[in-house]
């Protein structure tokens, strides 16, 4: 039953802690003019302060003096300050204020894509996954544009999905590119070499070097450069070009000049080109969004070209990588356990019986945190592994009473009821202290107190049902497995 409460629980790296501040992530057409992208965050910053539970809204767009990401013009950040929950009007949560500020932006602001979070979590999962976003689907890939439309099919399925909210494909297109491309019948025809066509390109983008200039003992190169605006381009058509012959025709006899969208930028990792999908989890928790998110685009992962690859990222990532740590480090803490118990008392059946008390400690942290809709984290599992330990030491006290009335030469069916009830009040003391100091963290409100709640909820739960229920079972399971040893005992003699 534990079992079944606990896979409905759902599963999350960390609880989501409240700053008091948001961070906006704006981003923009890649080829949006710098003043223009200024305005709209004026724009958003006015629309920001009529929100009466925003105090102040500071944007930034491009990197900063420091550059500590690489970011362009067409990126940025607003950070809001919000006043205390307590006195918010327009949401009850977090959550909820997140979709009201975007709904807020989007109606009344245009050309910018919104994602919202806070600035810490902004950073930590930025440094972590290379995104800012709770889920990053990472595609891989040799082909540009083929990766950008995997990546396109990708979010088209996410959207569907319940919980799914700031979805972006990462813009690695949109650039306006000036192309200057070739005719070679033409040049043939008008006896035009390719250098010819080279040198002008050359020029337009980067100067040609035409000779050098001296000053006293200073010398600087001659650069010729030809600035080309791309809004108007119909000019350079009439750019003369050299002939064999010696004669000039102009440029656009001879090649085709066009305007065409082009790659903003070129990511890789692993010595391959990638995409990011990225989408934030909000209304549910991260692990069952991922599981589902796997199911619905299972059927892309399948069919995917050989040369590409998928990996999915952020917070899951972070979640899957503690996860198979604590499925590796709990079954070892408790096998370390287990062997002092049976240097402790000599037997393997007094650890035997010590360890019955593990399950129902893991049993009340299940319920505890069911009761009080919290999901399953990395905070929660080291609660799960500190309740434990509470329950084996309680264990242990019980035990040791036993084996010293056994010992005395109490009988024991007589010995485990007097044992239980000589060590009620050390167990009731140690697990009354243990409990009474991880009620502030089970109840608190102030920042931060998200992390320290599903490890408190475990504990309290945990040693209230292992105390209750181990007063009647201990005892019981006790007698039945010193009884069955004594049998064995008669039964080898």
């Amino acid at each position: 039953m534990s079992l079944l409460i606990f896979n409905s629980l759902g599963s999350e790296f960390l609880p989501k802690i409240d700053e008091g501040e948001l961070a906006i992530d704006i981003k923009r057409l890649p080829s949006i003019n710098l003043d223009y992208s200024r305005d709209l965050n004026l724009e958003i910053e006015k629309e920001l302060l009529k929100i009466p539970e925003i105090t102040s809204a500071v944007s930034r767009m491009g990197r900063g003096e420091t550059a500590a990401e690489p970011v362009g013009s067409d990126e940025g950040e607003i950070m809001v300050k919000l006043i205390p929950k307590k006195q918010w009007r327009n949401a009850n949560n977090l959550e909820e204020m997140m979709n009201y500020i975007k709904e807020k932006i989007l109606s009344k602001v245009p050309s910018s894509y919104i994602s919202i979070s806070q600035p810490i979590e902004n950073k930590v999962n930025s440094l972590i996954a290379g995104s800012k976003a709770d889920v990053v689907i990472k595609i891989y890939g040799n082909n540009l544009f083929q990766i950008k439309e995997i990546a396109e099919q990708f979010a088209e399925r996410l959207k569907t999905i319940h919980g799914a909210a700031d979805l972006r494909v990462q813009r690695i297109l949109g650039l306006s590119l000036l192309e200057i491309r070739p005719n070679r019948q033409n040049m043939a025809r008008f006896g035009v070499p390719m250098s010819e066509i080279l040198t002008i390109t050359q020029t337009l983008r980067v100067g040609a070097n035409a000779g050098k200039v001296f000053e006293d003992f200073k010398r600087f190169d001659l650069v010729i450069l030809l600035e080309a605006d791309l809004e108007n381009i119909s000019f350079l058509g009439d750019i003369p070009v050299m002939t064999e012959s010696g004669t000039l025709v102009p440029l656009d006899l001879v090649a085709d000049i066009s305007v065409v969208e082009g790659p903003a930028a070129v990511y890789r990792e692993a010595l391959k080109r990638r995409v990011f999908v990225e989408v934030n989890v909000r209304g549910r928790d991260l692990v069952s969004f991922v599981n589902e998110a796997q199911k619905v685009t299972s059927e892309l992962i399948t069919n995917l070209p050989s040369e590409m690859d998928i990996k999915w990222g952020g917070q899951f990532e972070n979640f899957t990588r503690s996860k198979n740590r604590l499925v590796l480090v709990v079954p070892i803490a408790l096998g370390i356990i287990f062997g002092m118990l049976i240097v402790t008392f000599g037997s393997v059946y007094y650890a035997i019986g010590v360890f019955i008390v593990v399950p129902l400690a893991v049993m009340g942290g299940i319920l505890g945190l069911f009761f009080r809709g919290l999901p399953f984290s990395i905070p929660a599992g080291v609660g799960f592994i500190a309740v434990s330990g509470i329950a084996v030491l309680n264990g242990v006290v019980y035990a040791s009473s036993l084996k010293t009335l056994l010992q005395e030469g109490k009988e024991l069916h007589f010995a485990v009821i007097e044992a239980s009830l000589e060590s009620l009040r050390p167990v009731i003391t140690t697990e009354a202290i243990a409990l009474i100091g991880f009620i502030p963290m089970a109840i608190s409100g102030s920042s931060g107190a998200e992390v320290q709640r599903p490890l408190a909820t475990v504990v309290i739960s945990g040693i209230l049902l292992s105390t209750i229920f181990s007063r009647f079972l201990l005892p019981m399971s006790m007698e039945y497995i010193l009884q069955f040893q004594r049998n064995l005992s008669k039964a080898k003699d």
